[in-house]
């Protein structure tokens, strides 16, 4: 027999295989009878190749057994396995020549209690969580009346006739941009992607509705995949997301600026009601008018209640003089009961006194000097008085409004809020300012401002 080497082994006739001989002839037996065999049990020692092969041990309570998924099966996984997942695995039961080893060639696997869409779900949900792509901090709001809306859905679908019937309704000056993408099947996730990297280019669209109608999770898988998760993260423009029915939740749900349980009510989210902000505005404009009403009515009579207690400076001068006069009048009182007085102790002095006429004389002579000094003095008192009253005069009129715009100054008063402007960063630019001169108002707006 070529190749086989005779030897004799107990009995006669006997011949012996060789180790190749022997393992091919086990592989044979095993193609025959396990070509194909479900197989349950857990992952251990996984690990991959650079070339994208998966080398993993499936083992149960009693037994374990080695197992291979090359990268041609692997790329059809929807999730990612790891050590301790319970698996089920289709494939074949094969015989590794090299090492004469017992080999799982594994072409399809599938969690064991779980879909694999839902296990790649939850796997690639948590990654991009850590990664950030979900934090609240990064969401932007969406703009409150957008010019221009994108919308990246099927042509022809469901929910993109919702959509714009939706928005024509309540806005129908809104320009809408439709990216049309397939949204389920093969390659509908990367047209997705490229459709709303289209739209930021164009850079038309203020805010970005994704999304299509209901379906199975297989159906919306294409919102699940992380190619659509991280366009959504890159767009420049917020992004509404819009998939299937209010129960459902996508990937792109939980990364996008704002969720919609809808594809109408994104539209709702997106398009404010053109009626409803019409009457608004008007309820703004009736509040703000009877506001400003009652703002000036406050005002005048304010300035009504001011202007009773403001006393005119002419008033006060003549006050200031008239008390003067009285001064005056009593200082000369004052004078004269003290000339009378004086007068009169000089004449008891000169009854009791027997003096020569020298001395009578004399006396006379003092008395009468000393009534010419208290005169003087009276004279001086009532000479200062009369300065200090003009001073006063002088003082008050100099503080008088009225003089103050003689010398060229005015008086400004901001129609805002009604008060006179003493400070440069009381004004805000635009606001109307009253100017009071000495003859006249202008009325000016601020066009500029230093401080």
């Amino acid at each position: 027999m070529g190749g086989q080497l005779d030897l004799a082994l107990g009995r006669r006739g006997a011949s012996a295989l060789t180790v190749t001989q022997l393992v091919r002839m086990v592989r044979e037996a095993l193609e025959e009878r396990f070509n194909e065999c479900w197989v349950v049990g857990e992952i251990s020692n996984a690990r991959f190749a650079n070339s994208n092969h998966f080398y993993f041990t499936l083992k149960d309570a009693n037994a374990a057994i080695n197992a291979v998924m090359f990268a041609s099966a692997k790329r059809r996984l929807r999730f990612r396995p790891a050590d301790g997942m319970q698996v089920i695995v289709r494939g074949r039961v094969n015989v590794y020549e090299t090492r004469g080893s017992l080999q799982l060639y594994a072409e399809e696997m599938e969690p064991r209690g779980a879909g694999a869409l839902q296990v790649a779900f939850e796997q690639l949900k948590e990654r991009l969580a850590d990664e950030g792509l979900f934090d609240a901090a990064r969401k932007r709001a969406l703009p409150f009346l957008p010019r221009t809306v994108g919308i990246v859905t099927a042509l022809g679908g469901a929910g993109l006739r919702d959509i714009l019937r939706v928005l024509f309704e309540r806005f129908p000056n809104l320009h809408v941009i439709v990216r049309p993408a397939r949204v389920q099947g093969v390659g509908a996730a990367e047209e997705i992607a490229q459709a709303i990297e289209d739209l930021n280019r164009d850079g038309r669209a203020e805010v970005i509705i994704v999304g299509r109608g209901g379906g199975s999770l297989e159906d919306l898988w294409a919102f699940n995949e992380e190619v659509v998760a991280r366009a959504i993260y890159r767009s420049a423009r917020p992004i509404v997301s819009a998939v299937g029915h209010e129960i459902d939740y996508t990937i792109a749900d939980f990364v996008a600026d704002a969720r919609a349980p809808t594809p109408t009510f994104a539209a709702h989210l997106v398009a404010p009601d053109k009626s409803e902000l019409s009457e608004r505005i008007a309820a703004f404009a009736r509040a703000m008018e009877s506001a400003t009403r009652k703002a000036l009515a406050d005002l005048n009579e304010e300035v009504a209640r001011l202007g009773s207690r403001v006393r005119h400076p002419r008033l006060l001068i003549r006050d200031a003089r008239q008390r003067l006069d009285e001064a005056a009048f009593d200082l000369k009182l004052a004078i004269d009961r003290c000339a009378r007085d004086s007068r009169l102790r000089a004449s008891a002095l000169a009854r009791r006194l027997r003096a020569p006429v020298g001395a009578i004389r004399e006396a006379r002579l003092n008395a009468a000097g000393l009534s010419g000094l208290l005169a003087a003095a009276g004279r001086s008192v009532l000479q200062n008085r009369r300065k200090r009253l003009g001073a006063l005069a002088a003082q008050l009129d100099s503080l008088s409004p009225l003089r103050v715009l003689e010398r060229g100054y005015a008086v400004v008063t901001n129609e805002r809020d009604g008060r006179v402007v003493t400070d440069a960063q009381d004004v805000e630019i635009g606001d109307l300012l009253d100017i009071r001169l000495k003859r006249g108002r202008l009325r000016a707006r601020a066009e500029s401002r230093q401080v």
